[in-house]
């Protein structure tokens, strides 16, 4: 299942959040930076370390037609039990012109035949090069906004984009990040005319863990932040597993008895 992560404009974290959600999921998943101005996970949680490989590895591979094969080569460990794996963005950001998002989204939906979940970090919407098919191809898509109003006045523009011209208007929710800032989740969804699925708070201490590699500490897990994306990482499961169920195709109608023998007769 691909879940695609995105704001409106500035920086709302959605890197951050991408990553709480992440480690915070229910299942096995994938963190996929697919910003097309670069990754940061590996600059700021990975404490600097350095990646030859990656989103821009993948698309090499893909050019040689070996892109689904090469994916599990280039995924790196978030947490100790390789629950949450990341799949770094580029670091040079001239490379997104290159990326194909259409064979990466049909990849990204499919991770180890359905049993991993990706959230897809796909940065500000209207970027250039903005990973447009991989948002198509989500089974939810996820904007994050603050709780301002010049936020949620942008957040209305890009819910607005987001839901026309593709039949996503059930697969839009967003996320409100610092809510109280002043409005609150009921505010900002009635605001938006779409579901809120949660809300993360502004836990500076815990934020700075997953943005600049800051020591956890023993009660990180219990940290404001963590607590609250467990919460919306169960939320958004059930949203996106219960929309997907939706789109997905009917089964084939399986032949009558008595069809499959006169089927078997002619042949």
């Amino acid at each position: 299942m691909l879940v695609a992560l995105c704001s409106a404009k500035g920086a709302p974290g959605v890197t951050t959040s991408g990553l709480a959600l992440a480690l915070s999921w229910p299942r096995p998943a994938v963190l996929a930076e697919l910003d097309p101005a670069g990754g940061d996970v590996l600059a700021g949680y990975g404490r600097g370390e350095l990646s030859a490989g990656g989103l821009a590895d993948l698309e090499l591979a893909a050019r040689r037609g070996g892109l689904a094969r090469h994916l599990d080569s280039q995924l790196l460990r978030l947490d100790s039990e390789g629950r949450a794996r990341l799949l770094p963005g580029l670091a040079d950001p001239a490379g997104a012109r290159h990326v194909d998002w259409d064979r990466l989204a049909a990849v990204l939906a499919t991770v180890e035949d359905g049993a991993v979940d990706v959230i897809a970090d796909c940065g500000r919407l209207r970027a250039e090069h903005f990973p447009a098919a991989v948002v198509r191809r989500a089974a939810a898509v996820v904007l994050a906004t603050g709780s301002t109003l010049r936020a949620v006045r942008a957040a209305t523009q890009a819910i607005a984009e987001l839901r026309g011209g593709e039949g996503r208007a059930g697969l839009v929710a967003t996320l409100v990040i610092g809510p109280g800032e002043p409005y609150g989740e009921r505010e900002i969804g009635e605001a938006l005319g779409v579901q809120v699925i949660g809300s993360l708070p502004r836990d500076a201490k815990a934020a700075s863990v997953l943005s600049d590699g800051a020591p956890a500490g023993r009660l990180f897990a219990q940290s404001a932040l963590l607590r609250a994306a467990r919460t919306v990482a169960t939320r958004l499961d059930e949203f996106a597993a219960a929309h997907e169920t939706r789109l997905a195709p009917p089964p084939a109608p399986v032949p009558s008895a008595a069809t499959a023998i006169g089927d078997s007769r002619v042949r």
